[in-house]
């Protein structure tokens, strides 16, 4: 075989923790037919194995109570299965087996479902039949059929060891039913009877999960389960499964099978109630793929506590509390999510949204794990198809509080120190000033907080109003002005300072409690903070600035008295902190309504001196950033400017771009620490308003005119949260970044994508303030007010872990490699683009990895083609009509930038065309409008329309040619040559047809008469078909061109499963080719095609024979390599091909999008290594093949 896995970025399909053994809590996940093994506390990879050859595994069963020679773990997949020791386990937990896959064994059935009981597990089937697999003797698995109810239809199953002599089954079946039954196992260890206990119906669609409850025990020790099912019909149910006289068989008063699909018995009238159905709830914005039971029992409460988790197809899991009978209190409000009752149907229990867990990305949480910690502590994991783990915990909640609140609220009601991770209070300003008067002269008190409150509309003053009763006219009370907190800044890490309307100044100390501290102004300013007050934080010094509307600026460090520092001419707009990292000084710069100065006041080192800047017409700061001295500004309307401090009168650059900045405002700048201490340009980071942070270079120079200076942005990013971005600093090298969605204040990892912190808070319009605590990784202090009160919410560390990185949450659909190799583009359905760096070590198994260098989101439809030129262009195409160029650099202390250069040029007034395919080269310089680099860009259009385009940056699109073809779909589209100013094309479209066509690049035409606003020439011209060759039946899918010896070959791969291998004479493009068809190459169609370039074993084919290699990926799953012969024939000079599949493996990778060439080794097993060249596959996740190699 001359196929290798190398590495595999897949969904990830199963997951499992692992404690029996070790001494370290393990993680077990599925990714594709790979077992790997995580530390489950530092996220390192352990060891992997492949376990099938040809099998996606879907399931992990783990034996928490085996003996070491013992069942230990059984894992599945489809109807292949393997039973594993403990031995078997620890050979591969130290690598000693990388493969398993040749002691599978294949059942009768998909497998849905497995439970392990000492040294045998059962297994439910897709046809809910009931399966015994164990050791024998000798090690080897046995399979045994056990007695089932029926052969139902099934689309998900849960299985349970109730009792050594009894097993539960809850099956639910593709026609919306959930039969519950159970077994028996004898002495002996035989199976007897089944017992099918109850149908249940009320699911309106498939059932996609059910999960059967650990035993709950309620009041006088009474043991019972119970049943949660989901659904197509994105409800969640959940069931009674006590088996008491009253309520047996209530299922099966009906004889019929409803199949959950349009109208039933119930919908036909008949009021048939089902008293098993204790809760029923609408959730997830779309289906709901599975639930799992979290049960803890509660000493204080007397009762359980029962939650439900459920994984969802909008890539989240959702924490639900169950509300029992006795626990249901009408008089309380169940944090506003009421169930939904179906008509006719009695509940006994409600189900409440307790919170959100949305740590992927995409589409499909496909598996989650769970393990009890203790004091109603769960660890969670999950997996999806973006390929991301997240491990995270869960506290058991009760009546609509968080897990956190309830929690905290426990600590506090005990008065003990919480030790969890997050905390939330709230304070009322009133009850805070009480204290200080019981006091007296002390004004330190340590309080505890208020319990957070979920707060809701005023109950109504009158109870009825009619005609005979109409409402009495109140007299309208005189309005009370009630002190209120107004600003907050943090002074350290873990101290705030918070001024009042009343003028008041007030400090917190955060920790086990709050310590709460009055600190006054000089009398002569006692008055300055009334109504109005400016603070900034500086907690890198431990100080703190006030400011108020008369222009004095106040200063405050913890422990001395507040004091006046400078004065302003008249009201203080706003203060802002600049950092000068180079010089490492730190000043204030504020800003006053009434003037067009900005004074800056140095800080550190402390002096009397200001330097006054001269703000532009209209500039009204808004974030600032200092470099040797340099002041760089940000205004609201999103324009810069920047100042020498020699010359504070006029600065020395200015950028206002509308269309990149959209107008709002920046509120960050952040200068990027240099590689060098003179470096020839600096780069800043800002963050804005429109939900966008950037990057920009500022270059300077010495002109006639003295210091100028030029400023561009090299990179735009666009985070998954906003749109308001509100800060942004690098804490271990990652980028972090807050602000705030909707309603919640969110902090979020740019560098590895994922969310630190979200807290509802109502919105952005609010005061508020943010310090990270340091090794934190982000999270932090927030303190903000809402509805009048002062709310911290505290959080020690990001509310979860990322074990695994993920990408693309839906199917790439395209990929490209850079030019020199460097960088991996990826173009998928979620209208991402992902730029990858993948490295790899011979001398480590597990060292391959894909790093996520930046993610681009500017598309609004799915991605359809990726190509690069060289490494600087990066270039898109899409549905909508939307094409965009991109330029990538280098960015010192950052990584890449990437920059939208241009968009589609001439998009119809519609804009319902894609852009199928594209090609860019090199444009002769000749050829060049004003000698500048440019593009020669080519595109296929999806109503068989080509345009042809030169392109630079400085003059923009001119076409040069359109064309069009047939009614047929334009899929593929390259240039094959430029000869004598003559652009040679190849095309190809659904109607399985390659048309060669020509271009002439007339200089007159390129330089002159140009409409240059819509790039369109008067009269360009047309394209000419010069030959058109039929090759495949249908569509042809993939395509790829490469030039040898005098020859071009095409190499095809189409929607009839056949590969075709098409030899034009580079000399005679216009001649009929000589084409060769491989039919059947692939049981489906092939979607990726590529021909290694370095497989050539000859220099030309003019002389002997010549041979190469293509590699082919389809939707059948199965990767292979060709081998290409191609002999010149001695006298009438023809070819002769033969094609030789050397190579066919099964890739994990469902609906293979592409396939491309990463390089790698030198082809033919000569490398150093023996691995080949690297082959790298995408679609339902990516995997990388080493092809040619020595294995």
């Amino acid at each position: 075989m001359s196929i290798k896995h190398v590495h595999t970025l897949n969904p990830v399909t199963a997951l499992e923790f692992y404690t029996a053994g070790v001494e370290i809590r393990l993680l077990l996940a599925a990714e594709g037919s790979f077992l790997k093994v995580f530390n489950a506390e530092n996220s390192e990879l352990i060891s992997q194995c492949e376990v099938f050859h040809e099998q996606t595994i879907h399931g992990i069963a783990v034996n928490r109570g085996s003996q070491e020679s013992g069942l230990e773990l059984v894992i599945w997949g489809g109807n292949s299965l393997i039973l594993l020791s403990r031995l078997d386990f620890e050979q591969i937990l130290h690598a000693s087996v990388t493969s398993t896959a040749g002691r599978a064994v294949k059942v009768s059935d998909w497998i849905l479902d497995v439970a392990i009981w000492e040294s045998c597990c059962v297994l439910v089937t897709a046809h809910n039949a009931l399966l015994r697999a164990s050791f024998d003797k000798n090690h080897r698995p046995v399979i045994e059929d056990l007695p089932s109810p029926s052969e139902s239809i099934l689309y998900s199953a849960h299985v349970v060891w109730d009792t050594p002599e009894q097993i539960l089954v809850a099956a639910g079946t593709v026609f919306g039913e959930i039969i519950y039954w159970r077994g028996s196992v004898a002495e002996n260890g035989s199976f007897g009877d089944v017992q099918t206990l109850f149908t249940f119906t009320g699911h309106e669609g498939s059932i996609f999960g059910v999960n059967i409850s650990p035993i709950i025990v309620g009041h006088g020790n009474e043991q019972t389960r119970l049943l949660a099912s989901c659904s197509d019909d994105r409800a969640i149910r959940i069931w009674d499964l006590a088996e008491d006289a009253e309520k047996k068989g209530v299922g099966e008063k009906s004889t019929l099978r409803e199949t959950g699909f349009g109208e039933n018995e119930r919908d036909a009238g008949t009021n048939f109630p089902d008293e098993r159905c204790l809760a029923m709830v609408m959730g997830h914005a779309s289906r709901i793929w599975g639930v799992k039971f979290l049960v803890g029992n509660s000493k204080d409460l007397g009762f359980p506590l029962v939650n439900v988790l459920s994984l969802g197809e909008d890539s989240t899991a959702q924490q639900w509390s169950l509300e029992l009978a006795e626990q249901v209190d009408s008089d309380v409000e169940m944090g506003g999510v009421e169930p939904v009752l179906n008509s006719g149907m009695k509940h006994t229990a409600k189900l409440i949204h307790v919170d959100t867990y949305a740590f992927n990305s995409g589409k499909h949480i496909w598996s989650s794990g769970l393990v009890p910690e203790g004091n109603g502590i769960f660890h969670i994991a999950t997996g999806g198809a973006d390929g991301k783990i997240s491990k995270y915990d869960i506290k058991l909640a009760r009546k609509g509080f968080s897990a956190t609140d309830a929690y905290t609220q426990d600590s506090e009601a005990t008065n003990e120190p919480s030790d969890s991770d997050v905390s939330l209070s709230a304070w009322d300003l009133e009850e805070v000033l009480n204290r200080f008067s019981l006091h007296g002269s002390d004004n330190m008190t340590t309080l505890q907080p208020a319990r957070a409150e979920v707060i809701s509309d005023p109950e109504p003053i009158l109870d009825s109003i009619s005609d005979e009763n109409p409402p009495k006219r109140k007299k309208k009370a005189k309005k009370v002005h009630k002190d209120a907190f107004n600003r907050y800044a943090f002074v350290t890490t873990s101290t705030f300072i918070t001024t009042t309307t009343f003028g008041r100044v007030l400090t917190g100390q955060l920790g086990v409690s709050t310590i709460w501290n009055e600190i006054f102004l000089p009398q002569s300013g006692k008055d300055d903070l009334r109504s109005y007050s400016i603070v900034e934080g500086f907690p890198e010094l431990s100080t703190a600035f006030l400011a108020g509307d008369n222009g004095n600026i106040y200063s405050y460090q913890p422990g001395n008295l507040i004091g006046q520092i400078g004065k302003v001419d008249g009201k203080v707009a706003d203060m802002f902190k600049i950092h000068d990292i180079q010089a490492n000084t730190y000043c204030l710069l504020v800003t006053t309504l009434s003037t067009k100065v900005a004074t800056l006041f140095s800080v550190k080192p402390m002096a009397d001196h200001t330097i006054q800047y001269t703000l532009p017409d209209e500039f009204v700061v808004t974030a600032g950033g200092m470099y040797n001295g340099m002041l760089i500004l940000g205004s609201r309307k999103g324009s810069l400017a920047v100042y020498h401090p020699q010359n504070p009168e006029q600065p020395v650059c200015t950028w206002n771009d509308q269309r990149f900045s959209s107008g709002d405002s920046f509120t960050t700048i952040l200068v990027l620490p240099p590689p060098t201490d003179i470096p020839e340009k600096i780069y800043i980071l800002t963050t804005g308003r429109n939900g966008v942070y950037s990057i920009f270079s500022l270059g300077f120079y010495s002109s006639n005119e003295g210091l100028s200076g030029e400023i561009h942005p090299v990179h735009c990013g666009t985070p998954s949260f906003g749109p308001m971005i509100e800060a942004a600093w690098f804490e271990d090298g990652d980028l972090i970044l807050y602000g705030f969605k909707s309603k919640n204040f969110v902090a979020w990892n740019e560098t590895k994508q994922y969310e630190i912190t979200s807290v509802d808070c109502g919105g952005a319009h609010r005061s508020y303030a943010y310090s990270a605590l340091s090794n934190s990784a982000g999270a932090g202090h927030f303190v903000y007010t809402k509805a009048s009160k002062l709310y911290i919410h505290s959080q020690s560390k990001p509310s979860h872990e990322i074990i695994k990185p993920g990408g693309h949450g839906r199917e790439i659909k395209t990929t490209a490699i850079s030019g020199d190799k460097r960088f991996i583009a990826t173009g998928a359905e979620d209208t991402a683009i992902r730029i990858w760096q993948y490295t790899e070590d011979s001398n480590a198994e597990l060292s391959p990895h894909f790093n996520n260098l930046a993610v681009v989101q500017s598309h609004t439809a799915g991605i359809q083609h990726l190509q690069w030129h060289n490494s600087t262009y990066l270039l898109s195409s899409g549905g909508n009509e939307e094409f965009f160029i991109w330029s990538i650099s280098t960015i010192p202390s950052f990584g890449i930038g990437v920059i939208c250069e241009a968009s589609c040029p001439d998009p119809s007034a519609d804009q319902d065309l894609r852009i199928m395919s594209f090609d860019v080269t090199s444009c002769p310089i000749h050829l060049s409008p004003d000698g500048q680099e440019s593009l020669l860009l080519s595109l296929a259009y999806s109503d068989s329309t080509i345009r042809c385009y030169i392109y630079n940056k400085f003059t923009g699109y001119i076409l040069i040619g359109t064309g069009n073809y047939t009614s047929s779909c334009l899929t593929q589209i390259t240039h094959l040559d430029i000869k004598n100013d003559t652009v040679c094309l190849l095309t190809a479209s659904t109607d399985g047809r390659v048309p060669i066509w020509n271009l002439p690049l007339i200089h007159q035409f390129i330089g002159e008469d140009l409409d240059m606003e819509n790039s369109f020439h008067p009269s360009p011209p047309r394209l000419e078909m010069i030959s058109t060759s039929k090759i495949h039946q249908n569509a042809i899918k993939s395509l790829d061109v490469q030039t040898h010896g005098g020859y071009i070959f095409v190499v095809t791969g189409g929607d009839d499963n056949a590969l075709a291998i098409s030899i034009y004479q580079s000399s005679n493009m216009g001649a009929k080719p000589q084409i060769f068809i491989l039919r059947k190459a692939h049981a489906a169609a092939i979607t990726g095609i590529s021909i290694l370039p370095s497989s050539f074993s000859s220099d030309s084919l003019d002389i002997g024979e010549g041979a190469f290699r293509v590699v082919s990926a389809s939707n059948d799953q199965r990767v292979k390599e060709w081998e290409v012969s191609v002999a010149v024939r001695e006298g009438d000079g023809g070819l002769e091909v033969r094609i030789r599949n050397s190579g066919d493996v099964f890739t994990s990778v469902a609906d293979v999008g592409d396939l491309a060439v990463l390089g790698g080794g030198g082809g033919r097993g000569d490398d150093s290594v023996g691995v080949g060249e690297r082959v790298l596959v995408v679609g339902n996740g990516m995997e990388v093949w080493g092809v040619g190699g020595v294995f």
